[in-house]
């Protein structure tokens, strides 16, 4: 063979195989995208709750948040094929029922309960059945599929294929009612006994399975609007209706409930029912009581940010009564922790939840735990004045620690000793360095009483809490060869220096003071600092370095020695000058 042929063959090999590589790509199907940021809910979001977590769709998206949402939710998109009708969750299962033009698809996933993700997935058509077209609703029983179609009941898994709480009489419509449109589906007792519910359009459905004969009520008992979905707590059903939620107590007795006045599917796991707020978006958590719904959570996609600026740091106590609920944020009411004392108020934050602002203090508790309470429900307690501002730590040699807020656990901002002369030095990690330390006020938490604390170092500020008991007014010491004081000097005679409360020419002026002003050193004295710290009466102040000395004269009085110096030599100078003159005159006249 020719090098002609060969070279042709490999171009053929190569192209064939090019063209094979991109058949391949264009026809395999589409990779699901795992836990991309969480959804955001839409108009036709279907939900389920388990005892651990809440499975909702968005699109054709789904998702698992567990159900303290405390991490993300996982994500799944492209997870199914068509628009979900329905979906149900058990302890290890999620499935989703969906529509894709005329066609009905059962899509059933793995999920881990512990870590909450998402696992495989599998398209199912229930052993016995050839078609899904039927096919109305999802339903759980002890931790099992049931899937509802318009003729009957049967589970999804299992040895069980017969079809149960099938109407008695199918053909006569007159006194048999199908499931097509059903909307909920709950049982009295166990499944296959007792009586069965169901809801669809405006009536709720009764059907005895222990009389297999007695068809389903025909009838039925008229509500008060369409059903949007059911749910069963204990004895008693709940059905969501076009303007709320109603309770249903049996025989003919139907009741509205307060707390909640929108249209939405609903579900019940543990003390909770959970609701689809179409208006908001959102899955929305509600306490079940007797005759209102107390909304106390929020599940969707939206974030909301804890403060990071804490600008209050006060004790928080009840305004009334003997403890404050704290709630996880103003968005997402689920209670975190009840506490009598011992509530840190950090910063005070307003939210709008779409009916007004509110006012909320984003607060820590002596345990770590933060959270949002109503700011008309508490009452900042008052700091008490400390009696000095210019402090250092009580015990020079040991590092005295300051911390984040007023109570051990919140961990350690630095710690402070001092040097030979009563200088602060703080401590953090491996740096050390001079600093200014100011008492600003003293508060009580749990028991203790604390210092609130300025740190100053440079142009930088540090707020923290000491033990009030390890915190002392300023004491300077003058050992030999420490510098602890220094004068105002201007350069110039007259003129008046100003003393800051910040580093910054724009803060509030303490005092003017003329040249000779003698003030004591709140820190070393640097003179390539631009500013220079110095106490001015009990409190400290800022003045620029080049308007002070550390020596013992100013530069006007060094000027004024100096003048007085070279005027004295002139002096000295003019003397001896007039009696050489004078001498010279005197041996002139008298050899003349």
């Amino acid at each position: 063979m020719t090098i002609g042929r060969k070279i042709c063959g490999l171009i053929i090999v190569a192209v064939t195989a090019a063209l094979l590589l991109c058949a391949a790509f264009l026809l395999a199907p589409a990779a699901k995208a795992e836990n991309p940021a969480p959804v955001t809910l839409s108009d036709d979001t279907v939900f389920a709750v388990s005892p651990t977590h809440v499975a909702y769709t968005s699109g054709n998206s789904l998702s698992i948040v567990d159900l303290s949402y405390s991490s993300d939710p996982f994500t799944l998109s492209n997870a199914f094929e068509g628009s979900a009708t329905d979906i149900e969750i058990t302890s290890d299962k999620i499935a989703v029922l969906s529509t894709s033009g005329e066609n009905k698809i059962l899509t059933v996933f793995d999920y881990n309960s512990e870590t909450g993700s998402i696992g495989s997935s599998s398209t199912i058509m229930p052993e016995g059945m050839t078609s899904l077209e039927d096919a109305v609703m999802l339903e759980t029983t002890n931790d099992s599929l049931l899937l509802v179609t318009s003729y009957g009941v049967r589970f999804v898994f299992g040895d069980d294929t017969d079809f149960h709480y099938r109407p008695g009489n199918l053909s006569s419509p007159s006194d048999t009612v199908l499931y097509d449109d059903a909307v909920g589906m709950v049982f009295s007792s166990s499944f296959g006994s007792g009586t069965m519910y169901f809801v669809k359009g405006s009536t709720l459905y009764t059907y005895d399975s222990g009389n297999a004969q007695v068809p389903i009520n025909p009838d039925g008992l008229p509500l008060p609007g369409t059903a949007h979905g059911m749910a069963k707590y204990g004895d008693l059903i709940y059905i969501a209706l076009d303007d709320g939620v109603y309770l249903f107590f049996g025989e003919n007795n139907v009741s509205k409930l307060s707390g909640m006045s929108y249209a939405s599917a609903i579900d019940i796991e543990g003390d909770y029912l959970y609701a689809f707020d179409k208006a908001a978006l959102a899955i929305k958590r509600y306490t079940v009581t007797d005759n209102a719904l107390v909304y106390n959570k929020c599940y969707d996609a939206e974030e909301y940010l804890a403060p990071t600026d804490f600008d209050i740091v006060r004790v928080l106590q009840p305004a009334e009564g003997e403890s404050l609920t704290i709630y996880r944020s103003p968005r997402d009411l689920e209670v975190v922790a009840q506490a009598g004392g011992g509530i840190i108020a950090l910063t005070l934050v307003s939210y709008d939840g779409g009916d007004g602002e509110t006012s909320y203090y984003y607060c820590v508790t002596q345990d770590g735990v933060y959270g949002y309470v109503p700011a008309e429900q508490a009452a900042l307690t008052d700091l008490a004045d400390p009696g000095y501002t210019a402090a250092q730590p009580l015990h020079g040699i040991t590092r005295t620690p300051v911390y984040n807020f007023p109570y051990k656990a919140s961990g350690e901002l630095c710690t402070l000793s001092t040097d030979e002369s009563g200088s602060v030095i703080m401590t953090r990690g491996e740096e050390s360095l001079h600093v200014l330390l100011t008492a600003t006020g003293l508060l009580q938490a749990e028991g203790n009483t604390w210092c609130k604390v300025l740190i100053s170092a440079g142009d930088e500020s540090l707020t923290g809490y000491m033990d009030a008991r390890l915190v002392c007014p300023y004491v300077s010491y003058s050992p030999a060869g420490v510098q602890n004081y220094c004068k105002i000097d201007s350069g110039r005679a007259g003129v008046y220096i100003k003393l800051f409360t910040q580093p910054d020419e724009n803060s509030e002026v303490v005092a003017e003071l003329p040249d000779n002003t003698e003030l004591m050193l709140a820190s070393p004295y640097d003179e390539n600092s631009e500013w220079t710290c110095v106490f001015y009466g009990d409190t400290t102040a800022y003045v620029r370095t080049e308007s002070v000395t550390t020596s013992a004269l100013t530069t006007v009085q060094i000027t004024l020695i100096v003048v007085l110096c070279v005027l004295a030599a002139l002096g000295v100078a003019l003397g001896v000058t007039i009696y050489i003159r004078r001498k010279k005159k005197r041996e002139y006249n008298e050899e003349s």
